[in-house]
């Protein structure tokens, strides 16, 4: 439980103008051997940048659409989508997506219908200096000027994220970057694409790492007000990526696997210096919220990565219940490319109530990603589970998948060969609305490149109904993270 002396004794390093200073100087040294490294590299990878569906696109905006079907007059806020979009790319064979500028699409409603749509670039100082635009402000942090994993609203703004090490970069409701910054606070730490919000409380409760620090990660908390007021530092071998993280009503769940960094990697001139690593022990961890590391209960698993996860929470038996996307050894493949060659799989892990050894069972074994469920009940027990998943001889994600986890059942919606689906999102048709009951939005991707559009189902449990569809008249790359803001 947190205690409001707690902020008071807080210590954690901040930033200042001359750490700032140095970060700038080290990323454009880091840029330069990186492309020096790469110079002569013969990356085995498929260059994705041959698909339409991948392909870099301009800024771009309107106001006008062609719509079908009907939009609920409820919903009036910001569909918001963030991915790769290379500003620059001299050899496209040898570039890594994960590390691409990143692009925001955003679509606005109000009252039933879509006010406008917009494709911006995320202003870091290596685009602005390639569109001859003024610097946006605050201090630099991190190994590279890139941000572009994860966008969410918290303390009045939009928020872009990455992990490893960068600011976030701050951003109004019309899309316009202002600064970077540690949320409100002055903190010089890194931060993670994926943080949780305690629905209770409005804090953000996140793990976050630094690719130039292997031997530590950090649990930190963010008030509602975007106020530093939590961190603890903790001790880890190997550098290990962790991408997300989970929260019960009163725990954080750590995930530390053997994806670490690799200085082989770096040298070879990949700008995702992450490998499998067999000496590295996978393992979990479990800590109180607020607490310190020193209360971690580690608890050691066979070998795998999780890369997305769903939900977690404390079940009738006191036993912590987690829903998850497994991956194993193959996920070093898709590091360098992207989904088609993901394989991970639904999991559900039972801890028992000792906290001394974990259940895993397999939900479902087709390939599957991007976990998503009514943020209502984070951290608590829930019922419906969203996620996208290839059919057979598919290419892309090209069909949803619902869960009932109660009943043990799933339905599928399909939306044909031509169209790859991004991550959804869900939308309760009213705060007082029982779970499931609401719709789902996600924004589609022409394979063959012709414009995308953003789909609204009406689902209520396992039954869904196409409820409308907005053409955007533009074409918008596959990316990554999605999520809805809500103006009203």
């Amino acid at each position: 439980m947190y205690r409001k002396d707690q902020k008071k004794q807080l210590q954690y390093p901040k930033m200042n103008a001359a750490k700032s200073f140095f970060n700038v100087f080290r990323q454009i040294c880091i840029r330069i051997i990186g492309q020096f490294l790469r110079r002569n590299t013969k990356f085995k990878e498929v260059n994705l940048y041959h698909k339409k569906i991948y392909q870099a696109v301009d800024e771009y905006e309107t106001t006008t659409f062609k719509i079908s079907g009907i939009i609920p007059k409820h919903l009036n806020g910001l569909l918001l989508r963030i991915g790769s979009n290379p500003i620059d790319v001299k050899n496209p064979a040898l570039f890594e997506w994960y590390l691409g500028d990143g692009m925001i699409h955003g679509l606005k409603l109000q009252d039933g219908d879509a006010i406008w749509f917009k494709s911006k670039m995320l202003a870091t100082d290596f685009v602005q200096n390639r569109k001859a635009q003024p610097r946006i402000k605050g201090y630099r942090r991190g190994a590279h000027d890139v941000v572009n994993t994860n966008i969410f609203k918290h303390a009045g703004k939009l928020w872009a994220v990455i992990e490893a090490g960068a600011f976030p970069i701050c951003l109004d409701d019309e899309l316009n970057a202002e600064r970077y910054q540690f949320f409100n606070s002055d903190a010089d730490l890194p931060f993670t694409a994926h943080p949780r919000k305690d629905i209770k409380t409005g804090h953000l409760h996140a793990i976050c790492y630094d690719a130039l620090d292997c031997k530590n990660a950090y649990y930190q908390v963010i008030d509602q007000h975007g106020d530093l007021i939590h961190v603890t530092q903790i001790l880890l071998k190997h550098g290990p990526m962790i991408h997300d993280c989970l929260i019960t009503d009163c725990e954080v769940i750590i995930f530390d696997c053997p994806l670490t960094f690799s200085v082989k990697h770096l040298l070879q001139g990949k700008s995702v210096p992450y490998q499998w690593n067999d000496q590295h022990q996978a393992r979990l961890g479990i800590l109180s919220k607020y607490g310190h590391a020193e209360q971690i209960q580690w608890i050691n698993l066979d070998p795998c990565f999780v890369f997305h996860a769903a939900n977690a929470f404390r079940d009738e038996q006191n036993q912590i219940i987690l829903d998850i996307m497994v991956h194993h050894t193959d996920f070093e493949h898709s590091l360098h490319a992207a989904y088609e060659q993901q394989n991970a799989r639904l999991e559900r892990w039972t801890i028992n109530s000792k906290l001394s050894a974990i259940n895993r069972i397999i939900l479902d074994s087709r390939i599957q990603e991007f976990p998503k469920i009514d943020e209502r009940f984070t951290g608590l027990k829930y019922r419906y589970l969203y996620t996208l998943a290839f059919p057979k001889n598919a290419a892309l994600f090209n069909f949803l998948c619902i869960y009932d986890l109660e009943m043990n059942k799933n339905v599928t919606y399909d939306f044909g060969i031509s169209w790859a689906i991004g991550e959804v999102v869900f939308v309760p048709e009213s705060e007082q609305s029982a779970e499931g009951d609401g719709f789902l939005m996600a924004y589609l991707h022409h394979l063959d490149g012709e414009d995308s559009k953003v789909v609204i189902l009406k689902v209520n449990g396992l039954d869904i109904q196409l409820q409308a569809e907005i053409d955007l008249a533009v074409r918008v790359p596959l990316g990554f993270h999605c999520n809805w803001v809500n103006l009203n």
